[in-house]
């Protein structure tokens, strides 16, 4: 998992060139002006999926995780919590696999971390990492978010 702020050039160099792409997307774009649904960057190799939504209660939600992709998490407005731990044979998954989609479901994330996403920041996270993107803090919130989806195929180190 990675943690920053779209426009922290100083820190963000250091970043795959892959990620990077991604970062100058999103400072590319006037945020709050994209409409929710997918943006085609690359195809499949990398899109953006835009969402307006309320935040909840971290109990009341499972935490995804993906096989294929990359997510580059950005909040474009309001706060949100992201839940988040590393890979544990002891997360086990409470759905099936939906290939087309590229995730499946956990119950319980073991050692779970949080970060708070204020608007222009981002979470990275990384194919099986458990992640759960969209709780809230104290209050439920109306959000707007920003997804990008990266083929991990992309990313050469």
């Amino acid at each position: 998992m990675i943690y920053g702020h779209i426009q922290h050039q100083q820190v963000n160099q250091y970043l795959p060139e892959v990620i990077l792409q991604a970062l100058e997307f999103l400072n590319n774009q006037s945020l709050s002006e994209l409409e929710d649904g997918r943006h085609d960057i690359n195809g499949n190799l990398m899109f953006a999926n835009v969402m307006t939504f309320d935040t909840v209660l971290s109990e009341t939600k499972q935490a995804e995780v993906h096989k294929d992709y990359i997510d580059v998490q950005c909040l474009i407005s309001g706060e949100e919590t992201i839940q988040y731990c590393i890979e544990s044979s002891n997360n086990q998954a409470s759905t099936d696999y939906d290939q087309e989609n590229d995730f499946f479901l956990v119950r319980n994330i073991e050692n779970a971390n949080q970060v708070t996403l204020q608007p222009n920041m981002f979470a990275v996270f990384f194919p099986g990492e458990p992640h759960k993107p969209g709780c809230t803090q104290q209050m439920p919130r109306t959000i707007k978010k920003v997804v990008i989806k990266v083929r991990k195929d992309l990313l050469k180190l």
